[in-house]
């Protein structure tokens, strides 16, 4: 009785000290070994539960796997926590005077509405529409339907109630940007010229194209996206949030029938030419969908220019605009305040850039240039 007792002991003993050997010399190498390549995991802010299989020590070729899962896993998680394209955005494209005119067509059939939604009329793909100024405040339709003269407002959208599908032909004057996704609208405006902001009354016919906010990024002139992943990540999220503020708070161009424009005065926006031009950036754009920059529970107003001086600016009003360092890659010796339109708040396009060729994950960038905010899903 007494030797099975002890051989019981024994047993146990055994099997106790080789669970000792087995954890806890492996939680204590897990602890001790922390290689640059987690450093680096770490710093990027990529989820431990990624990388954690591959522990105690992480090699260069299992860091490039953790971070390319994290890319992949940020893209699903946009792509299917956005169940729609966003918000439908109104940008103002260019305008002339009474003497011009716009012509119109698309790939596919079309509505020509009134100010009132009422249906004008419904053409075929390749009919052409034009537009001018008729008199007295109203506009003048022709060339597809017989000439109708409307009310201040047109509007031309999809017969088959796709606008996503729907790219018009808007026969831009000195642009070889003239193709645009989504509905077009043509607006009389008789007024201050808030556009220009020179106190002169003036009289513009303004066309403006409206559609979903990830079709605006898709659109996005800011970049041609040739340089690394990341970073075209991080443009096309600022374009986004950018897009993002001025659509729920902007009201200056209200009158003009917009809420945002189509070049510096806002930011740069090319359209669907630009779009299948430069198709990294819809790629970069699919792979952040929906994700905004958020402070305090509201979207950011993300402001970015090309380069700095070696840091970027404080804005007075707007906490996570702080002065932080800039990559040496956005550096510019000499280069003041509002030089060539760098007045150097927020992101540092080069800079982000340099950061993005060193590793850096496009949420990291942007939260080292916009302090203390977050990446979130807002759709």
């Amino acid at each position: 009785m007494q030797r099975n007792i002890k051989r019981n002991i024994f047993s146990w003993l055994l099997l106790l000290a080789t669970f000792i050997f087995l954890v806890v010399p492996s939680g204590t190498a897990q602890a001790a070994k922390v290689t640059k390549w987690q450093r680096m995991l770490e710093q990027n802010g990529i989820d431990r539960s990624i990388w954690q299989k591959y522990l105690p020590k992480i090699t260069r070729k299992e860091y490039n796997k953790a971070k390319k899962i994290a890319q992949s896993s940020s893209g699903q998680t946009s792509q299917t926590s956005g169940s729609s394209l966003g918000p439908e955005i109104s940008v103002g494209l260019w305008y002339f005077d009474k003497s011009g005119i716009l012509k119109v067509k698309a790939n596919k059939s079309y509505n020509i509405k009134n100010k009132d939604g009422n249906l004008l009329g419904q053409v075929t793909a390749e009919a052409e529409t034009k537009v001018a100024y008729d008199d007295d405040g109203k506009l003048k339709v022709s060339g597809s339907i017989a000439d109708t003269s409307v009310d201040d407002k047109v509007t031309f959208d999809a017969t088959d109630g796709d606008n996503s599908s729907l790219v018009f032909d808007v026969d831009r004057p000195g642009s070889s940007y003239d193709h645009y996704r989504g509905k077009i609208e043509a607006n009389y405006y008789r007024g201050d010229d808030i556009y220009n902001g020179n106190g002169n009354n003036v009289s513009q016919i303004w066309v403006i194209n409206e559609l979903p906010m990830e079709h605006y990024v898709w659109g996005m002139g800011e970049t041609t996206g040739t340089g690394p992943s990341d970073h075209v990540r991080v443009m096309a999220t600022i374009f986004r949030s950018y897009g993002y503020w001025y659509y729920k708070n902007a009201t200056k161009y209200k009158p003009l029938g917009f809420k945002i424009r189509s070049d510096a005065g806002s930011q740069i926006y090319r359209g669907y030419d630009w779009e299948t031009k430069y198709p990294n950036i819809r790629k970069a754009a699919e792979e952040t969908r929906g994700q905004i920059v958020v402070y305090d529970g509201e979207v950011a107003l993300t402001p970015y220019c090309s380069y700095t001086d070696g840091k970027t600016r404080s804005l007075k009003g707007y906490s996570y605009l702080k002065s932080v360092k800039d990559h040496k890659k956005g550096k510019k010796k000499g280069l003041k305040p509002g030089e060539g339109g760098n007045h150097m708040w927020g992101v540092s396009a080069h800079g982000a850039l340099g950061y993005a060729e060193d590793g850096k994950s496009w949420a990291w960038i942007l939260k080292h240039y916009y302090t203390g905010v977050d990446v979130k899903g807002e759709y």
